[in-house]
């Protein structure tokens, strides 16, 4: 990870950089992979209704961003799915961009980290990435994340569900049986869904391999 870079919450000034930033990290994807956002839904977390943590280059320049947004979004309700209490303080990381030149540098990674670390210490997180975009639920799963199911939202289009418990209630995983687990590379996705479905979770057995584990190795 580059150490030149300076990090730091961003604000209301810093609108226009995240926006340019997004629309440059987007260019070229189609909403199968990512989900668009508008200036306004920058602007809203920007006055309150979460936070945006950036990284800049040693010139100023936004090289990089992540949101931590407060609550569930409209059209996913990880408290529905994932049988949360109904008091559960709910905080979703929401998105982040890295510029092009600074790619392959562990930077997706650093940002869940940092969105980690400034959630709230009781909220359970979550988060959503496209099954064509393994880089982004490839660096979730590497901070802890979890597949929990898969879900048709934001206009139809599919995502994994993702989530993280509280940290003040996280434990440390349960041992994978790497026998018992699928692979998530070729496994079609109908059948994901299907154990999805039946309480298998996504997350890493190997260092190189994601896979769905069944639930009573979840649940050791």
């Amino acid at each position: 990870m580059p150490v030149d870079l300076h990090w730091d919450m961003l604000g209301p000034a810093d609108l226009d950089r995240i926006v340019d930033l997004h629309a440059r990290a987007i260019r070229g994807m189609g909403s199968d992979q990512v989900k668009p956002e508008h200036p306004e839904f920058f602007a809203a977390l920007l006055d309150g209704a979460g936070r945006i943590i950036g990284a800049r280059a040693p010139a100023g320049d936004l090289v990089a961003y992540g949101v931590l947004q407060d609550g569930p979004d409209p059209g996913t309700r990880p408290d529905l799915w994932l049988g949360w209490p109904a008091d559960a303080r709910i905080q979703k990381l929401a998105g982040s961009s890295v510029a092009e030149a600074y790619r392959g540098r562990r930077l997706q990674c650093e940002l869940i980290r940092r969105r980690v670390e400034l959630a709230d210490p009781d909220a359970c997180l979550y988060a959503t990435a496209a099954p064509s975009n393994p880089a982004s639920w490839r660096s979730l799963l590497r901070e802890g994340f979890e597949i929990r199911l898969l879900r048709r939202v934001y206009q139809n289009s599919l995502r994994y569900i993702l989530a993280r418990p509280a940290r003040t209630a996280a434990t440390p995983l349960a041992p994978t049986d790497e026998e018992a687990a699928r692979p998530l590379d070729g496994l079609p996705l109908d059948e994901q869904d299907r154990l999805l479905s039946h309480g298998w979770r996504g997350r890493f057995v190997a260092p190189a391999v994601c896979a769905l584990v069944p639930p009573e190795v979840v649940e050791t």
